[in-house]
C-alpha cells in the first residue's frame, strides 16, 4: 500500500446537474484512494479533489470517509448475495447447494480483492448509527448460510449443534482459505481449485455423520468447484 505522496491526481471540478452518477463516482475514487494510499490517510477533502467535487457537495451524499467505507462494504455484501443465490443453479441437494455457496464465496472475494479486503480488514469501527436503526448488509449472506446450516442440521445430515457456531466456523474456514489465494498464493503449491475444494471437502467432511453424504463431498467428488474464472 502505497502511503507516499498523492499517487491520484485531483479531476478538474464538475458542473452541476452531473450527479445521477456520482455516488458511484465517489465510491470508486475513495476505493482507489483507500487501497493506494490508505484508510487513515485519506480525507473528505482529498476524496473531493480525486472526484472533482467541492468538498460541501461530498458531504451531499456521506457524512465521513467511514461512511463511504460502509457504503462500498455494503454494495459488496448485497453482489455477494446475489452471486450465493446464483450458485444453487441446478444443484438439489441441500448439502450441493451449500457446497456451491461456499465455492461461491471464495471466487466471489478473489474477483474483488480490493472490496474484500475494505470489508474485512479495513473497514472501521466506528458506530454511526444504533444497531437496531439500520439493517447491517452483512447479515444477509449470513442468513443464507445459516439457514443452509439448519437444513442440514434438520435433515440429519450434520452432526447436532448449534447452527450459529456452525455457521460462523464455516465462515472462518472459508475466511482463511480466501486470506491465503489472495495475499499467500506463492506459497500454496497445489492448484488453487484443487486447493479450494480440498478445503471446502474437509469442512463439510468434518460437519457430516452420515455415510451415506461422504461420497458427494470428498475431495474430487461429485460436487467439486469449477476453477475461479470458468
Amino acid at each position: 500500500m502505497n502511503v507516499q505522496g498523492n499517487t491520484l491526481p485531483p479531476r478538474t471540478r464538475k458542473p452541476r446537474g452531473q450527479g445521477a452518477s456520482r455516488r458511484g463516482e465517489i465510491l470508486e475514487a475513495a476505493k482507489r484512494l483507500f487501497i493506494e494510499e490508505g484508510f487513515p490517510q485519506a480525507t473528505m477533502r482529498r476524496i473531493a479533489a480525486v472526484v472533482g467535487v467541492s468538498p460541501t457537495a461530498l458531504y451531499l451524499h456521506f457524512s465521513d470517509k467511514e461512511a463511504i467505507l460502509q457504503a462500498i462494504a455494503d454494495d459488496f455484501f448485497d453482489e455477494l448475495l446475489v452471486e450465493l443465490h446464483n450458485s444453487e443453479g441446478t444443484e438439489t441437494t441441500p448439502l450441493a447447494k451449500l457446497r456451491a455457496g461456499m465455492c461461491a464465496y471464495v471466487k466471489f472475494a478473489l474477483k474483488r480483492t480490493d472490496e474484500y479486503r475494505l470489508t474485512f480488514q479495513v473497514r472501521h469501527a466506528k458506530v454511526m448509527l444504533a444497531p437496531d436503526e439500520i439493517p447491517d448488509h452483512g447479515d444477509l449472506p449470513f442468513e443464507v448460510l445459516e439457514s443452509a446450516v439448519q437444513r442440514l442440521l434438520d435433515d440429519g445430515v450434520f452432526r447436532p449443534g448449534d447452527p450459529v457456531v456452525i455457521s460462523e466456523s464455516i465462515w472462518c474456514a472459508l475466511h482463511g482459505l480466501t486470506a491465503v489465494l489472495m495475499d499467500h498464493k506463492e506459497q500454496a503449491q497445489g492448484a488453487h481449485d484443487v486447493l479450494m475444494n480440498s478445503v471446502i471437502s474437509m469442512i463439510l467432511l468434518g460437519l457430516s455423520c452420515r455415510e451415506s453424504v461422504i461420497e458427494e463431498v470428498r475431495p474430487g467428488g461429485s460436487a467439486p468447484c469449477t476453477p475461479a474464472g470458468a
